[in-house]
């Protein structure tokens, strides 16, 4: 049977065995990833620090303020 086949057929058996491979490997790099909470790598802006750099935006020069109403218009016809 094997030996009857031709290209084209061997060129969809081989296909589908790469589309096998894909999912598997797909599936096997699921399972080995770590989990978002034990990646501890990743800096966190403590919450102290969040809310001096909010307050600094708020406070600060009237170009870095986000209630600022003299914002640039945008180009139209």
């Amino acid at each position: 049977m094997l030996s009857a086949m031709q290209y084209p057929h061997w060129l969809m058996v081989a296909g589908a065995v790469l589309v096998v491979f894909g999912f598997v490997g797909i599936e096997l790099l699921k399972s080995s990833a770590e989990p978002a909470e034990d990646n501890l790598g990743q800096e966190v802006t403590p919450p102290e620090e969040r809310a001096q750099l909010r307050s600094r935006l708020t406070q600060g020069p009237p170009e870095f303020r986000e209630d600022r109403v003299d914002r640039p218009k945008a180009k139209g016809k």
